[in-house]
């Protein structure tokens, strides 16, 4: 009897890998633990993902889709940090895997990146290019604070103080670049 292919069945493979890293990152995602979660067997999850890092490529995939819709729809620098850096301290695990240079080994696209660039250059004027040092600028001070959150660093009893502070400094990059352009 010939056997019947379950469309579902990625989609059930990914939803499993998805809250096995959620839970567990990087150590609990095995394929046989992936298999396991998603109710069928490894050589079926084999057939999907050639490998784990095939796994870990469409679950970057997936979670950057997922912050570029939060940050599409920002209306400001300031916004677009603000949200980014909620979106990685709400799923710590996910940023994990986004900002793990995982990406960056699989294409040189940068979809955030690039999205961040344009939307600069609509609300500065110029072109993209010219917005990629207030881009990286920005990013690092979202990933900085955000890190420093998630590892502890931050202490709850800082955070209120360090969110103000990033606030401040995200204000202070962006005042600059309206300077510097006479805006």
């Amino acid at each position: 009897m010939a056997r019947h292919s379950d469309p579902d069945l990625e989609a059930r493979i990914l939803q499993a890998a998805r809250k096995l890293w959620h839970k567990g990152g990087e150590s609990a995602l095995s394929m046989r633990a992936v298999a396991k979660a998603a109710g069928t067997n490894t050589p079926a999850v084999y057939r999907r993902f050639r490998t784990r890092e095939d796994i870990l490529r469409a679950l970057v995939s997936s979670y950057q889709q997922q912050l570029y819709k939060v940050m599409v729809r920002c209306k400001s620098p300031l916004d677009a940090a603000e949200s980014m850096l909620d979106f990685a301290l709400s799923q710590p695990r996910e940023y994990e895997l986004i900002m793990s240079g995982l990406l960056a080994r699989m294409t040189d696209e940068r979809p955030n990146f690039e999205l961040m660039s344009r939307r600069c250059a609509e609300w500065f004027g110029g072109s993209p290019k010219d917005h990629e040092g207030l881009v990286f600028a920005l990013w690092s001070l979202v990933h900085g604070i955000a890190s420093l959150t998630i590892t502890g660093i931050v202490t709850r009893k800082d955070a209120a103080r360090s969110r103000r502070a990033f606030r401040k400094y995200v204000e202070t990059i962006v005042s600059k670049v309206e300077e510097l352009r006479g805006l």
